[in-house]
């Protein structure tokens, strides 16, 4: 593992990208072009089995999203890579990404 190690998995019309940028901290961005119909929705975004971040500042602009990022605190790319992500709007599972993949 060292900073600047990157995995990410494409889905709904986009990607999510898991960056290390420091020795225990690693950024998740992304956006996404399709999937989105009502703006009000609230938006879950689960990475394997780590809780969803509380405070992820996701607007739905329908049929996507705006850009977003998230820095998970005491984590290395390691918890990010080779794990699916499951998008969750109002309680409903709306889609399931591949795992993530390194990028060598």
């Amino acid at each position: 593992m060292a900073i600047v190690d990157v995995a990410y998995t494409d889905m709904l019309g986009g990607r999510v990208t898991f960056t290390q940028t420091e020795t225990s901290t690693v950024r998740m961005t992304g956006q996404f072009n399709e999937g989105f119909d009502d703006p009000d929705a609230r938006v879950l975004l689960y990475v394997g089995d780590i809780p969803p971040p509380d405070h992820l500042d996701l607007a739905i602009n329908p049929p996507g999203t705006s850009a977003f990022e998230y820095d998970y605190q005491d984590a290395t790319i390691t918890d990010f890579t080779d794990v699916p992500i499951r998008v969750i709007t109002d309680n409903e599972i709306i889609a399931v990404g591949d795992p993530t993949v390194p990028i060598e």
